[in-house]
């Protein structure tokens, strides 16, 4: 498992989003909604992903993989290349494209927060990271995705998109997000956190 689990559950924003009557049948839904999102406890969450940040960083593959990104992205910058440049290019994108095929999980993935507090029970550098920053698994999940669901809703808003707070969403937990919005995204494992060429 990538130790980016912090934020690899954006692709579960929409099924923690249903309708109000999906959201009282549905019991992961109403224990996101309940969960009370606080910054000690997202700092919490920020220590144990900086952690395994720091870890994955000082590991040789991972390294290469930067590396390679900085080099497809130095060439992707060029406005003409040479046949030689265009062929690099070409291997370095299967070459990444590879590595991270296989840090990702492959086969069919139980999306419910029981699946993903296993998933990150099961794995020892997280959970021994979440552990140390005094959180537990299921937790972590469930505090994930009321922080994805509360921005998503805050951006909404913001947008224009909708003109009131979701009735399946926390009223709390989105004014929460509104009102810390600039310390949350200065948390690094959990503002932007995704990797960098």
């Amino acid at each position: 498992m990538r130790p980016a689990v912090r934020l690899a559950v954006v692709g579960l924003v929409a099924s923690f989003a249903p309708t109000p009557a999906a959201a009282q049948a549905d019991p992961d839904a109403r224990e996101v909604v309940a969960y009370q999102l606080t910054m000690p406890k997202l700092r919490q969450l920020n220590q144990a992903f900086a952690e395994l940040q720091r870890e994955r960083e000082s590991d040789p593959a991972y390294q290469q993989l930067m590396k390679k990104k900085r080099e497809l992205a130095a060439l992707s910058e060029k406005d003409e290349l040479t046949d030689a440049e265009a062929e690099r290019m070409a291997q370095l994108e299967d070459e990444i494209s590879r590595a991270e095929e296989a840090e990702d999980e492959g086969g069919e993935v139980d999306q419910s927060l029981s699946g993903m507090a296993a998933r990150m029970a099961a794995d020892p550098r997280v959970a021994g990271a979440l552990r140390r920053a005094g959180l537990a698994p299921r937790e972590a999940a469930v505090m994930q995705l009321a922080l994805l669901q509360a921005a998503f809703a805050a951006e909404l808003l913001k947008s224009g998109t909708v003109k009131e707070i979701p009735k399946d969403v926390s009223a709390a937990n989105v004014r929460f997000y509104q009102a810390n919005e600039a310390e949350i995204a200065t948390l690094t494992a959990l503002g932007g956190g995704e990797d960098q060429p």
